[in-house]
């Protein structure tokens, strides 16, 4: 079944090749970058339906007027941008905790766990695929949460849960042969861990980039973003069978350490972008590059418009 499920693949890729031409282009893009205005009010409209779009407008105006005169930002002009530091740092640690986080590992162990439960083996795989499902699940719901209860929360708090059910696993593993519950205990952990990641990271990480960086520096960032999540998922996936030898059941000390530092991090870093326009977003941002008083929006756009000196 193996070449069956891997070619599976092709058919989400196939369906979002077959739909994107009738898919509208990005607002931002068109009034930004293509300076057409018409073009993206249909847009918004196509997005939208027949709903007030003013507010919307009138948050892009100020970001293309806060932008005039700038031109997209390359890679190497990104990271040398003093006013940037702050959410580079950001993105490099968020696009690395979502595959430093533990949650592969998590998925490595379930087989195990689920054998050691007495789940009939023919029947594993069926509950190794319900667990995929609920990540998947959560994935999707989180969507009615983000606004709801905010960015920071739901990373902080996905980080943490997923911190503690790493502690409750890692004990229970190492008592698994001793105590006759203890399986029941470890699954109980794994599917709360990926709940946990569902809800949290896996759903939020994505858009923080684009609500943390202006248009000109919003695909360089993306760009990172997507390298490092693909290089710490090589790292993970070439080091994990190292740990297991070395560190067994207690390899997941090392996840859980990193998911409270990746908390900690988000509480002491991040600020919360629910309900705040580009500008006000900026503004905190800039308070903590410069340590600087406030700025008006034509401060943020001379400064921009500024060559970075090399």
């Amino acid at each position: 079944m193996w070449p069956v499920l891997l070619s599976s693949c092709a058919i989400p890729a196939l369906i979002q090749l077959a739909t994107l031409p009738w898919c509208p282009e990005s607002p931002r893009y068109l009034l930004i970058d293509k300076e057409d205005k018409n073009l993206c009010m249909k847009a918004l409209r196509r997005l939208h339906g027949d709903v007030n779009l003013s507010a919307e407008m009138d948050e892009m105006l100020e970001e293309q007027t806060a932008l005039e005169g700038q031109h997209a930002k390359g890679l190497w002009e990104l990271l040398r941008d003093r006013a940037l530091r702050r959410q580079i740092s950001i993105i490099i640690v968020l696009g690395s905790a979502i595959q430093l986080c533990g949650n592969d590992a998590t998925y490595y162990y379930a087989v195990y766990v689920f054998r050691a439960a007495g789940i009939p083996n023919e029947k594993i795989q069926y509950v190794t695929i319900g667990t995929g499902c609920c990540e998947l699940i959560t994935a999707i719901t989180s969507n009615l949460f983000i606004d709801r209860v905010g960015r920071r929360p739901l990373l902080i708090g996905g980080y943490g849960m997923m911190a503690a059910c790493g502690t409750l696993f890692t004990i229970s593993l190492t008592l698994q042969d001793k105590t006759s519950w203890m399986p029941y205990v470890s699954v109980i952990c794994i599917f709360a861990s990926i709940l946990s990641f569902g809800i949290g990271p896996a759903g939020v990480s994505g858009i923080i980039p684009m609500e943390i960086f202006d248009q000109t520096a919003r695909p360089a960032a993306y760009m990172i973003n997507g390298c490092l999540f693909w290089i710490n998922f090589i790292i993970v996936g070439l080091t994990f069978p190292f740990l297991i030898e070395g560190l067994g059941s207690f390899c997941y000390v090392l996840f859980l350490s990193l998911c409270c530092l990746f908390a900690l991090f988000i509480g002491l870093f991040l600020p919360e972008t629910k309900g705040k326009t580009f500008l006000e977003i900026s503004e905190e941002f800039h308070k903590q590059n410069f340590k600087v008083p406030s700025r008006t929006s034509e401060d943020i756009s001379m400064e921009r418009s500024q060559p970075v000196a090399t």
